[in-house]
């Protein structure tokens, strides 16, 4: 009976999940931007070829884009990489790997130019100069 007492007492609060939120380095796209995709990706996946057309063709056509890929590093530590393409048609690709316990936990950008399909799954770019890291 004092069981039942103590339990009458008690009350249970929901708690609201989050709502889904962009990758902490995950710029909002500029006004006037194409949005080539914003994926979460598991061990194995790779990003689809969609994605990566769309990067390549904007700055073939020196449009603004931007694209966010997060992937899990072999030990399942996420890093975000973010490929924003400039109205000139280069291409600053911002990795964050923050969370990455057993790499640099920085995040570092690139500039780059001509980015290509390499392997139907991954951009590869002709020529890129890092800055600082950031």
């Amino acid at each position: 009976m004092a069981v039942a007492l103590l339990l009458t007492g008690c009350v249970v609060q929901s708690t609201p999940t989050a709502a889904p939120t962009a990758p902490p380095s995950a710029q909002p796209a500029e006004p006037g931007s194409h949005d080539c995709g914003t994926l979460l990706l598991r061990q194995g996946q790779t990003v689809p070829t969609d994605a990566l057309r769309c990067v390549v063709e904007a700055a073939d056509n020196r449009q603004q884009a931007r694209l966010v890929v997060t992937q899990p590093t072999t030990e399942g530590d996420p890093i975000t990489t973010t490929y924003a393409v400039l109205g000139d048609g280069r291409v600053e690709v911002t990795t964050d790997a923050r969370a990455d316990r057993f790499g640099s936990g920085r995040v570092e950008r690139q500039t780059c130019t001509g980015p290509s399909i390499e392997d139907g799954s991954r951009l590869s770019f002709a020529t890129c100069v890092s800055g600082a890291p950031v």
